[in-house]
């Protein structure tokens, strides 16, 4: 069986949202490293509006859909698979009792929509809402209990959905570092990040070495699932391949300052169990630190990740979103029977 067969393993089919349906794909394999880990996945796809999101899940053992579901948003410029061997280090945290699940955002992966340059916070967020309900039903955003993960942009995405109530049955939320101070400071030094990084590959492992070498991702493992999906192979005039970015993250410029502004707030408003992870305090702001030492939240630091957390050191971080659910699960207590006296 493949890494990510074992990974993510192919979930039941969803209610449908409108004309929605759920389509199985299976892609071909070839011996030049494209997609050489043979995922097994599913696409949602919107007949009306062609729209296809690429998701993936490990559904959990429970039946009746009591086990937990952790929602994971990648960040700017990535995809599902970034949460790859966290979600495996996940399932095993929680005996295969928690459903996990994660989606290419639009614009993003291998995610087709008829506007994939929309990445308004807005319209991000409510993709989100839009491919639960397609996955696993309208009521899943009432009625299931999910934790709520994540990272960069991803963060964002989850604490604008808290903040605006789109997903009531939310008991806990992590977003994993980003922080609106910082990030809004860094905004100027985006576009020459975007300048300065490689724009082509000649093959799939010189951008895994490429993404090691860099610091971008220090887990060369994480980087080996990753960063295939974030390119796309394309032939030149003289029939020579090269790989490109699938995300043109420059072209992303406009929604920046909109993903960012306001985050501390609607994090901090969220009435869902609250977890910040970062890779150093250095990036907490003046609101959040406040808060921090108000018990409004739980901060962790992990000072040998680097960016890229959830790749960086997977187990870790699976470890502390478990020990977070376990500390602030729903309590099913049981229902008092009424005395009766007989005689």
């Amino acid at each position: 069986m493949s890494l990510q067969k074992e990974i993510f393993k192919k979930g039941n089919k969803g209610t449908a949202l409108l004309e929605q349906t759920l389509i199985e794909e299976q892609e071909d394999v070839d011996d030049s490293g494209k997609d050489d880990s043979n995922y097994e996945n599913y696409d949602i796809l919107d007949q009306v509006l062609v729209y296809i999101f690429r998701v993936y899940d490990i559904q959990g053992k429970s039946a009746n859909n009591s086990s937990p579901l952790f929602v994971l948003h990648h960040g700017a410029g990535y995809s599902a698979l970034t949460f790859a061997l966290a979600a495996l280090h996940i399932k095993n945290l929680t005996n295969g009792e928690s459903t996990i699940f994660a989606y290419d955002c639009r614009g993003h992966g291998k995610t087709k929509t008829s506007d994939d340059l929309n990445l308004s916070l807005g319209q991000l967020s409510q993709d989100l809402v839009d491919v639960l309900k397609a996955a696993f039903g309208n009521d899943v955003i009432t009625n299931r209990e999910i934790f709520l993960v994540g990272h960069s942009m991803g963060g964002c995405v989850v604490a604008d959905v808290m903040s605006r109530k789109l997903i009531s049955s939310v008991t806990c939320m992590a977003v994993i570092d980003v922080v609106e101070g910082s990030a809004m400071e860094a905004l100027s030094g985006m576009l020459n990040f975007c300048r300065n990084r490689p724009s082509e590959f000649k093959t799939l492992e010189d951008a895994i070495l490429w993404s090691k070498k860099s610091g971008s991702i220090r887990n060369i493992e994480s980087a080996r699932i990753s960063i295939p999906c974030l390119l796309t192979e394309q032939e030149t005039h003289t029939n020579i391949k090269k790989y490109t970015w699938r995300t043109d993250l420059a072209a992303t410029q406009p929604h920046w300052e909109g993903w960012f502004s306001g985050l501390s707030e609607k994090f901090l408003s969220s009435n869902a169990a609250k977890l910040l992870i970062l890779a150093g305090t250095d990036r907490l702001d003046k609101p959040l630190t406040i808060a921090q030492m108000q018990g409004k939240y739980q901060l962790m630091v992990l000072p040998e990740a680097g960016h890229m957390v959830q790749e960086d050191i997977p187990e870790r971080t699976a470890s502390a979103l478990v020990d977070f659910w376990k500390r602030n699960e729903k309590l099913i207590l049981p229902v008092k029977k009424p005395f009766i006296n007989d005689k």
